[in-house]
């Protein structure tokens, strides 16, 4: 696929989730949904970190007052909380779905939107966060690791997003 294909994608992703409310239901846009050929896990960190990129420019072209996210669930057994790390450590970590891009809310992103999570009871209270940085993707300018049990269920759940 032409690069440029993928970046008009990206947009028209973008744009939708921003104009009929997808941002608030967390609608992402998968990786393999950019570029088939991005199934395959080896494409997942450059691709990811180039996807994020796109997006970035494209928020930032449009001016839309959102919150760049590359989100991405981690293996059940991963537990640290990390403070510095780079795109290759966090890949060798990722479960077995590809990773997505994430539109949030300013104030509404993963980190600053646990307590309300837990308030609201969508996660447990057991829940752990923490922010880090990645120090090799550009256009990132925090990343927060998530360590979850939704409520209902029994195991928790892990996700890292790097956001720009």
């Amino acid at each position: 696929m032409d690069p440029q294909d993928r970046v008009r994608v990206i947009e028209q992703w973008m744009t939708w989730v921003t104009q009929d409310g997808g941002i608030d239901r967390y609608d992402d846009l998968h990786l393999d949904a950019i570029d088939p050929e991005w199934r395959q896990r080896e494409h997942w960190g450059p691709e990811g970190s180039s996807a994020f990129q796109s997006a970035v420019a494209i928020r930032n072209k449009l001016r839309l007052p959102v919150i760049v996210g590359l989100g991405m669930s981690l293996r059940d057994d991963v537990l640290g909380l990390i403070h510095e790390v780079k795109l290759a450590e966090l890949m060798a970590d990722v479960g077995s779905s590809p990773p997505s891009l994430y539109l949030f809310r300013r104030g509404k992103d993963p980190g600053n939107d646990l307590k309300a999570a837990i308030h609201d009871g969508r996660v447990g209270a057991d829940c752990a966060s923490s922010e880090f940085v990645t120090i090799d993707v550009p256009g990132a300018k925090s990343g927060v690791f998530l360590r979850f049990k939704q409520s209902g269920c029994d195991e928790h759940a892990t996700s890292v997003f790097i956001l720009g």
